[in-house]
């Protein structure tokens, strides 16, 4: 009898078959369960390996013993024995190598270490941990809306072109991944992520690409070497958040991609109110991994993650309220969680903070959301503002806050607010958003080049934030650089981004042969018909429209400045001026000889512009008249 006869007479191919199809389900079912039952991580993989040594011992004892009616009986024959047991011996080494040996980079792609912490790399790879951090204000606040992902190619770059673009200690913290069964636990999820990119930001030898930018890569399936490519980085730092009442596993690993290897992975099992330590130890061990890595041989802390809350419900609902603002979704609702954070811990320095920032920003979305009370919510604002320094005089964001509100009234005091401004920005170098809203005060004053050094400034740390790119490209165009400004304003239009202050680039458009992309950008922003036809004869021929008033009428949502000055209504524009924080179309070089009507001085004049000045120095296109006139050139 042959030895595979042998092998059917034993029945042992049949045990095989059996056990291998039972031994699968068991390990799928182990791999699912452990993390809902916030087993231990090692407990999938130990199953594993339970299944695999059972598998040759089931194999032998069907090879020794046949059942039959009248029980066990010990199989008749030994055909084969050496064989069958030097088979089985070999089975065994194999599956053991391949089960304990610890997985290469290349044998688990990163979102399946992220999200299961049995395919975790074992401990004995893991980075000591090294220096600390501290907590940071939010420091990508935008008054505009989100952008869209970054537009680069798609395709992985080779190491050694990584290596050459990308020299140094940088870092992408990408969203963490939501493994909770409820949804709305993705706030707390993408909270921690924004929380460690706050701490490292602060490190001052790593550099750190900015929330709006890592996070653009959200649900995004792109390997780990192509989103470092596109965002000028060499590390990934990517995880899962797994939250189950009051306990929470974090998965957390550091990926070189640069070499496309695993620097260290951790996953941390604790009770919630751990949080703060448990980012303390993430954030220590990316920064000793860092560093290690390449050699600066750092090891004391350099600074430290700082629980500024006591209270759990108080934090879990400032990273709801705080996402809501980043985003600029649901401002209002953004708005009344602050407001239960602060009831929640009055001692909350960032809840504080947060519920005046999105206090201040909401002012300026009236036309989102009309039924604010601006007058209730200026000063809701202010005192959230004052309270967040007595708290903490370190904070940055209230200084800019108040320079904010202070730009809702006229005269504006544009000294003050400046100095507000430089005082956030000394408190924090990274907020981009404050060098939004010096750049906008320049441009309001008149000054060009000082609003596009603000520009650079702003899209150096953050170079997917839509508005900064939008005001650049408004601040080129006023500087008469309208092919820089053009594409510019294409660049965020393929991101998603056209409505905001896309009068000034509809003259443009129209002067190059643009008559379509300006109908369909019309379209785009909902313009009926014959507003339509109005505005190509205003920008074609310089006519304004006969029934200004019934067609405003008809059109309510145009009704504003920017668009008076689309269709030559000067004294309309002027006159319908009620906030002038961001008028400022009268800088355009279309508009120049606007610039010598009583229209331009009445706008400009009761923003307190003139003042200025005086005091601190015209722009190019002013100059002094006397002793306090002025006039400004066409």
């Amino acid at each position: 009898m042959s030895f595979f006869e042998e092998l059917k007479r034993r029945k042992v191919i049949r045990v095989a078959a059996a056990y291998l199809v039972v031994g699968w389900v068991v390990i799928e079912v182990a791999s699912t369960v452990a993390p809902n039952l916030n087993l231990p991580e090692w407990t999938a993989r130990m199953v594993t390996l339970l299944v695999i040594l059972g598998f040759p011992l089931a194999l032998i004892l069907a090879w020794i013993f046949e059942v039959t009616p009248e029980g066990m009986h010990v199989t008749e024959g030994r055909t084969g024995s050496k064989r069958f047991y030097a088979i089985v011996a070999l089975i065994t080494a194999g599956a053991l190598a391949w089960t304990l040996w610890p997985a290469t980079p290349t044998e688990q792609s990163p979102a399946q270490a992220a999200g299961n912490p049995a395919a975790s790399p074992p401990a004995a790879a893991i980075t000591p941990p090294g220096v600390a951090n501290t907590p940071a204000a939010a420091a990508n606040n935008a008054r505009g809306a989100p952008s869209a992902p970054p537009s680069a190619a798609e395709s992985s770059a080779s190491s050694t072109r990584l290596a050459e673009a990308r020299a140094g200690k940088s870092i992408a913290v990408l969203p963490f991944v939501n493994m909770s069964a409820d949804p709305e636990n993705a706030f707390f999820a993408d909270g921690i992520s924004e929380e460690l990119l706050n701490v490292l930001v602060k490190v001052d030898d790593i550099g750190v690409a900015s929330r709006t930018s890592s996070f653009a890569y959200k649900g995004r399936e792109l390997g780990a070497a192509v989103i470092a490519d596109q965002l000028n980085v060499n590390h990934i730092l990517e995880g899962s958040v797994r939250k189950s009442g009051n306990r929470v596993r974090i998965t957390a690993q550091l990926i070189d991609a640069v070499n496309d290897r695993h620097l260290w992975s951790e996953t941390y099992d604790r009770e919630l109110t751990d949080i703060f330590a448990i980012q303390d130890e993430i954030a220590n061990a990316i920064v000793a991994a860092l560093r290690g890595t390449l050699g600066t041989g750092e090891a004391e802390r350099a600074v430290t993650v700082r629980a500024d809350t006591g209270n759990l419900d108080a934090y879990q609902l400032y990273l709801k309220a705080r996402e809501l603002f980043l985003t600029r979704t649901e401002l209002d609702e953004s708005v009344r969680l602050f407001e239960e954070v602060v009831a929640l811990d009055p001692g909350f320095a960032r809840g504080w903070e947060g519920l005046a920032a999105t206090a201040a920003v909401i002012i300026d979305w009236e036309a989102v959301y009309p039924d604010t009370d601006v007058a209730a919510m200026d000063a809701r604002a202010l005192m959230a503002a004052e309270r967040a320094l007595a708290l903490d005089s370190t904070l940055a964001m209230p200084w800019a806050v108040r320079a904010l509100l202070m730009q809702y009234r006229l005269p504006i005091p544009f000294a003050e607010t400046l100095a507000l401004f430089d005082r956030a920005l000394n408190a924090d170098p990274m907020l981009a958003s404050v060098y939004l809203w010096r750049a906008i005060t320049w441009v309001n004053l008149g000054f060009m080049d000082r609003a596009l050094a603000d520009l650079e400034a702003c899209l150096a740390i953050d170079p997917a934030y839509g508005n900064c790119v939008r005001w650049k490209a408004l601040a080129l165009a006023f500087a008469g650089d309208d092919d820089q400004a053009l594409a510019l304003y294409e660049q965020g239009v393929l991101a998603g981004f056209t409505h905001n202050r896309g009068d000034t680039f509809l003259f443009r458009l129209v002067a190059r042969g643009g008559r379509l992309p300006a109908l369909l950008m019309m379209r785009d922003l909902g313009m009926s018909l014959e507003l339509q036809h109005a505005v190509l004869a205003a920008v074609e021929q310089g006519e304004t429209p006969a029934d200004m008033d019934g067609l405003m009428a008809r059109n309510p949502r145009f009704d504003t400045p920017n668009w008076h000055f689309v269709l030559h209504d000067y004294d309309r524009a002027a006159e319908s001026s009620a906030r002038l924080t961001t008028m400022v179309a009268q800088w355009d070089p279309l508009h120049a000889a606007f610039r010598d009507s009583p229209a331009f001085r009445s706008i400009i004049e009761r923003q307190g512009t003139p003042d200025y000045w005086r005091e601190h120095g015209y722009p190019p296109q002013c100059r002094p008249v006397g002793e306090d006139g002025y006039e400004c050139a066409p």
